[in-house]
């Protein structure tokens, strides 16, 4: 995606016990799970501890007033 679009699509996200990190952004889910999935087989090959790539919706960030 575009560098400041937050609005919209999918971001894959590495997830462990101690909490989330974004890994990516795409603009479809079949992206995002595409990426997420080969994550997941490239972490399965070298295991550096429990991580799992989920795949969640972008959402728009909250205005302050």
């Amino acid at each position: 995606m575009p560098e400041g679009t937050e609005v919209g699509g999918f971001k894959v996200v590495a997830a462990t016990l101690f909490g989330g990190i974004e890994v990516a952004r795409y603009p479809t889910l079949e992206q995002a799970e595409w990426r997420a999935k080969q994550l997941a087989a490239e972490a399965e090959r070298s295991p550096r501890g429990y991580i799992q790539y989920l795949v969640k919706p972008v959402r728009e960030r909250k205005k302050r007033s």
